[in-house]
């Protein structure tokens, strides 16, 4: 009996792990649609408005979505260092933090590159290029998050099951 407890225990921890796994998953899944989100007002402020980059970190770490904010609050922190270093360099720190994958860090580092060095129409173009770029990985990875999640929990279930047999 103490047996059987135990390995339900084992299968429903990996189980348990599956499930965290697939929620972690949502959440960058999230993080990637907000980050396009916040370009998009980003883009307004420095096209429409000509707002200073400074102030559209501070305004997306306060107003913008919320899976993307800390993002910009830790690209707020780090803006002191403004002249000491590279405006590029402060971002891809900031992106350093967040749960992405390389394709979308990558667009996002280039972006960076593009920030602050030209005309804001050039600017709003880089944002443009990176959103799709986001955008386009968030559709693939949104199409297929279902199946995914049903895997993880399926392979870790499968895998506490596995290992139970065998240790019991």
């Amino acid at each position: 009996m103490l047996r059987a407890a135990a390995g339900i225990g084992l299968a429903a921890a990996f189980a348990a792990l599956g499930l965290a796994l697939s929620r972690e998953a949502a959440r960058r899944l999230r993080l990637l649609g907000a980050m396009s989100a916040s370009l998009e007002l980003l883009r307004g402020e420095i096209t429409a408005r000509l707002t200073p980059l400074p102030d559209c970190a501070e305004l997306l770490a306060k107003r913008g979505p919320a899976e993307a904010r800390q993002f910009y609050v830790n690209l707020c922190a780090a803006l002191p260092a403004l002249g000491e270093r590279e405006f590029a360099e402060l971002w891809a720190a900031a992106l350093e933090t967040q749960p992405l994958s390389d394709e979308a860090r990558g667009a996002l580092e280039d972006l960076g590159r593009s920030l602050g060095r030209y005309d804001a129409a050039s600017q709003g173009a880089a944002i443009d290029r990176c959103r799709a770029e986001l955008e386009s990985e968030y559709a693939r990875l949104r199409e297929a998050a279902p199946d995914e999640a049903r895997l993880r929990v399926g392979l870790a279930l499968s895998a506490g099951l596995a290992l139970a047999v065998i240790l019991y």
